[in-house]
């Protein structure tokens, strides 16, 4: 895949590097790399990035450097939409995101890669959802789109929203939970530590039934278990969250879903994803009707 950028009169008062940066969202180690490998050309030849261009100077990008370390495994993949740009998957629960130890073959990662190699592209996975978690996960075709998506997360400009049922009746509609996290001392869990990262939760009641709560969830920041540590600070833990909260009731797994999720593509003005996946059977099986929000 090539990409080519033809010089604007509004452009001439920036040098080739500060085009590549503000205009094609280039980092300084993508633009050393696509040199060092001779994919980046200029019309008409230039000396040096830091010169000025002439108007309706071409800059010429060979996007095929993109590679993955991940293994191609055959898999099952629930799709939920594809592009040029991107693949957004529905991850189920119980299913890991990323290879990791002890899981190096059995990941949604690795099933991706294989569906992408069969059509000469690699995969670049830009969110990460916790094993039990379900729900929305994206990958990048190109390490380009992963890198410039990737800063958009990066600069919480990206909407998430997530569905959890919890245990309890919250007393409060909706609020804000500002408690910082750190990683406790086995390394594994996290916990609410003073010493920990600055973390925000906005929830929302949107449903309850005896005992329990449905929640919307919008993590502001993106910490490690955020989601299942704030919950259960205060009180109100994520029905079958073993680690977090109470034993699992009635052997369900997590309740915890990636609902949507929403971002614009600064690359092509105006291009704007917004991708819902849709609940899981056992939400409504657990709550015993159907769930509408």
């Amino acid at each position: 895949m090539k990409l080519i950028y033809v010089v604007k009169k509004e452009d001439l008062n920036m040098t080739y590097k500060q085009i590549l940066q503000k205009r094609l969202f280039f980092s300084s180690t993508l633009m050393s790399r696509l040199k060092a490998h001779g994919q980046i050309r200029f019309i008409p030849p230039i000396y040096s990035v830091h010169q000025y261009p002439q108007e309706n100077a071409v800059i010429e990008v060979d996007l095929i450097f993109s590679k993955s370390n991940i293994v191609p495994v055959e898999g099952s993949i629930d799709i939920l939409y594809e592009d040029n740009f991107f693949l957004f998957v529905n991850k189920p629960s119980g299913l890991p995101s990323h290879p990791s130890k002890g899981h190096y073959f059995d990941t949604i990662a690795n099933y991706v890669e294989y569906y992408l190699n069969s059509k000469n592209l690699t995969s670049h996975i830009i969110n990460r959802l916790d094993k039990d978690t379900s729900g929305i996960v994206v990958f990048a075709k190109n390490s380009y789109f992963h890198s410039i998506v990737s800063y958009e997360f990066e600069k919480r400009r990206v909407d998430k929203t997530y569905i959890a049922i919890v245990h309890g009746i919250l007393t409060k509609k909706s609020g804000l939970i500002e408690k910082p996290i750190k990683r406790s001392d086995d390394g594994i869990k996290r916990e609410i530590h003073q010493d920990g990262s600055f973390a925000f939760t906005y929830y929302e009641v949107i449903d309850t039934f005896e005992n329990f709560s449905v929640l919307k969830l919008k993590p502001i920041t993106g910490r490690t278990h955020q989601l299942r540590v704030h919950l259960s600070s205060i009180g109100h833990p994520i029905v079958g969250d073993c680690i977090y909260g109470k034993e699992k009731t009635q052997n369900t797994p997590l309740l915890l879903h990636a609902y949507s999720i929403r971002f614009n593509f600064k690359l092509i003005s105006n291009k704007a994803y917004d991708i819902t996946s849709p609940l899981p059977h056992y939400f409504h099986e657990f709550a015993g009707r159907h769930l509408e929000f």
